[in-house]
Order: C-alpha cells, then sequence, then structure tokens
C-alpha cells in the first residue's frame, strides 16, 4: 500500500491545534462531578471570580467577542459552534482540549476535588458525546502541591485512549524541577502522557514576581517568559529530563523567542559550573531537540518581522514547535496568520507533524461529521501562495 495514500474514510491530518479551551455549558454542570462533600463548597464560580482581580484582566475577560455561542452560551461551551469555528473557519483537524476550570487553590484537597471533577465532565462530554468524528484529545488536571492525588488521578486515566496530556500549572509554590514533583513526572512518562505548562492565573502569591507584585494586566502577561524560563531551567539542572528520558514537556501560551537569549547565556554558564549540577547530564540543546516542545501561540512578533525568522532557525523551529490558536481566546491566532510568518520548509511540520509526534496521534482522521467549506481544503495548501 502506497503509504501517501489515506486509507479508505480517512484523510490527512494537517493541521493540529494543540491549545484549545473547552467550557461546561454551567457552573451547575461541573459542580456535578464533584464529591458531594465538595459540591457546597463556593465553586466554581468564587474561584473564577477570585482569579478576575481588578488590573489582571484580560480584554472581554480573555474571550474572543464573536466565540459566544449564538444559543447564549460561554465561550467554548458550545460543541457544535466550537467546530465551526474552529474546524470550519480555522480549518484545525485535531484540537487539544486545556481545561481551564481549576485556579491554584490554598487548600490541595479542594484543588484535587475540582481537578477529578474536570478531569470526569471531560471524559463524558468533549471527549465522549461530543467526540463522534474523534477529533477532540484531552488533557488531565492535577494538582501539583499534592503528588500524591496528582498521581492518583494520573493513573486513574492512563489508559484512556483521549486523554494525550497532563497540565502542569506554572503558578507553583516551587520550580518544577524540585523533587517533589518528580513522582508527577514519573507517572505521566509510565502512560506516555507529555506534560504542559499552561498559565491559569489565581490571586495572591501566584502573582509574585522576582520582586514584587506587578501594578497592571500587562506587565503580568509580558512577564510570562519569566516563569517559564524559571521553570525549563530547574528542570533542565534537576535531571528531570535525564532520569525519566521518555518525558516531554511542552511550553504553551508563554511565547518562545525568550528561549534562544536564555539558551545562549545558560549554556556558556553550563560550560563553566557544569560539575555544580552533576544529575544533568547532556548539553542542554540535546533536552530542546528530543523532549521540549512550544506552542506557537501567542506568535512573538519584532518590530522588524523578517527578524522573527532568525529567531525561528535559531530554535530550530522546525522541529521544536507546535501549532496553537488558544480558541477561544481574545488573542487567537489563525493557521493562515500564524505560518504566514514561518519560512515555508518550517510548515508542515508545526502545523502537523510535531505534534502528531509528541501526543502519538493518528495521522488519518475520520472524513465525516463536518462539511465547512475550509475544512474541504488545507490550509497548507491556501498558504502555498503566502
Amino acid at each position: 500500500m502506497n503509504i501517501n495514500v489515506a486509507p479508505k474514510g480517512t484523510v490527512p491530518v494537517t493541521v493540529v491545534d494543540v491549545d484549545v479551551h473547552a467550557a461546561p455549558t454551567s457552573t451547575d454542570e461541573l459542580r456535578s462531578y464533584l464529591p458531594p462533600e465538595w459540591r457546597s463548597r463556593p465553586f466554581p464560580d468564587a474561584v473564577f471570580d477570585a482569579a478576575e482581580a481588578p488590573l489582571y484582566v484580560a480584554p472581554n475577560k480573555a474571550q474572543r467577542y464573536d466565540s459566544h455561542s449564538p444559543r447564549g452560551g460561554a465561550p467554548g461551551s458550545d460543541p457544535e459552534f466550537t467546530e465551526r469555528q474552529l474546524f470550519g473557519d480555522a480549518g484545525v483537524h485535531y484540537a487539544v482540549l486545556i481545561p481551564l476550570t481549576v485556579r491554584p487553590l490554598p487548600n490541595p484537597d479542594h484543588e484535587s476535588a475540582v481537578c477529578s471533577a474536570t478531569n470526569s465532565w471531560l471524559a463524558d462530554t468533549w471527549l465522549n458525546k461530543y467526540n463522534k468524528h474523534e477529533r477532540y484529545r484531552g488533557t488531565l488536571r492535577v494538582c501539583s502541591t499534592d503528588p500524591v492525588q496528582a498521581v492518583r488521578e494520573i493513573e486513574k486515566w492512563g489508559g484512556h485512549p483521549y486523554f494525550v496530556s497532563v497540565m502542569m500549572n506554572p503558578y507553583s509554590r516551587s520550580p518544577l524541577g524540585q523533587s517533589q514533583y518528580h513522582p508527577i513526572y514519573e507517572a505521566a512518562a509510565k502512560h506516555n502522557l507529555p506534560l504542559c505548562l499552561h498559565v491559569n492565573r489565581a490571586p495572591g502569591m501566584a502573582m509574585l514576581t522576582p520582586v514584587g507584585f506587578p501594578s497592571y494586566f500587562l506587565e503580568h502577561h509580558a512577564l510570562f517568559p519569566v516563569s517559564y524560563a524559571t521553570h525549563l531551567l530547574s528542570m533542565m539542572t534537576n535531571g528531570v529530563f535525564d532520569k525519566i528520558p521518555n518525558l516531554k514537556v511542552a511550553f504553551l501560551e508563554g511565547g518562545m523567542s525568550w528561549f534562544v537569549p536564555l539558551m545562549w547565556r545558560f549554556e556558556r554558564l553550563w560550560k563553566e559550573y557544569r560539575s555544580e549540577v552533576h544529575e544533568m547530564k547532556r548539553h542542554p540543546r540535546e533536552y530542546l531537540h528530543e523532549q521540549i516542545r512550544f506552542g506557537t501561540q501567542p506568535l512573538d512578533e519584532p518590530t522588524r518581522l523578517p527578524d522573527l525568522k532568525k529567531i525561528l532557525q535559531w530554535m530550530d523551529a522546525s522541529r521544536t514547535m507546535m501549532f496553537s490558536t488558544d480558541y477561544p481566546h481574545w488573542d487567537f491566532d489563525d493557521p493562515k496568520w500564524a505560518m504566514s510568518h514561518f519560512p515555508k520548509e518550517m510548515r508542515t511540520n508545526v502545523l502537523s507533524k510535531n505534534a502528531l509526534a509528541f501526543y502519538n496521534l493518528p495521522a488519518y482522521r475520520k472524513d465525516e461529521g463536518l462539511s465547512a467549506s475550509r475544512d474541504m481544503r488545507t490550509v497548507t495548501g491556501e498558504l502555498e501562495n503566502v
């Protein structure tokens, strides 16, 4: 059989979106998945309200203005409307869902209960009754401050056919390379589940910078790379990637251009001080090529756009980057717009091949269920003249 020909009844996957945020239809829907002893607690209303503190709110509460369901639902809560905008308008073939229903909570038992409820809700809805076309994949939410319960949750869902990753919240109490987190990574790797770091704001100490608290959302948003850089170097220097060689980690929604000067500085210092970090066995670039990936959204845009292509080449984007829209959020990136910034030789890998390999996804999907016009073409084809 010609491997370049799609099996009967399927089409090749050309666009994988690794950052999509599905939401419950109502607070009561998610609350119904909580154990009885937690249902009377102020969840999720108070959790969401507390996180939207003054001066730390994205435009339109972080949602696209056109993403509210025609039936009145919240952005990302209506599967039919989501499919129209994501699969139809944007031409996405697979969507990796990352529910942002869980903010860091002071009580790890409460947070773990919310994580468990979120995973059960996602499995019942978007990964089951909304997934007849098999185009959704899910991300497990776990409480990183309680590794015992986090591991239990990973073991519970590790064999599920549509969960493909585990989210770690970068708003943690310590850098994520430290040993208390290692059992979570071992459990994820055991089930071939990559980790993803994704911002998920919380009030209080989680907003702290190295020198105090920011005054505005603009500051906080621009400083996402500071948190991501801290966790990345912590994982490298503490030997996470050496101790767990099949662990894979994606850094999503934190930009990517920051990585280039960070690695220049880190690699030079590593040559001088490598004896100090005895658990780090390999050159930093080896971890990048084999175990670390970045999402494209939000795409960093230098004042001189040609400079972006230099950055993409320096970080070997054709191997290290995966496409993401951040649907249904306010800074959504359409694949055609995003890929117009990439050299043509990188686009196929960034749009699909890197994510297919990272999440171990099928390269072909069912040719059924959706008939939006753009989905009948491929975004890669549209880009030929860009």
